[in-house]
């Protein structure tokens, strides 16, 4: 499957993580590619999520702990 606006990359990794990555991908049902997009979207979310609750805790000194703003945070989206 092509994507719309879709461009190809290159990359090195050592060559048993790549085949270690190519094994589950095809447990998985799955190209090498989409699960290489997957993973890319899924660090994205993680580290935008990170990010947005760092900036929330700057914003509110109160006593709400990290899981309660990341709570406050996804209940907003």
């Amino acid at each position: 499957m092509v994507y719309m606006g879709s461009v190809g990359i290159y990359l090195r990794v050592d060559r048993k993580l790549l085949e270690r990555f190519s094994k589950v991908a095809e447990l998985l049902g799955m190209s090498r590619s989409e699960a290489i997009r997957r993973a890319m979207e899924m660090f994205i979310t993680v580290n935008e999520k990170e990010s947005m609750t760092s900036r929330m805790r700057g914003l509110v000194k109160s006593k709400l702990t990290l899981r309660e703003l990341e709570e406050i945070y996804w209940v907003s989206k």
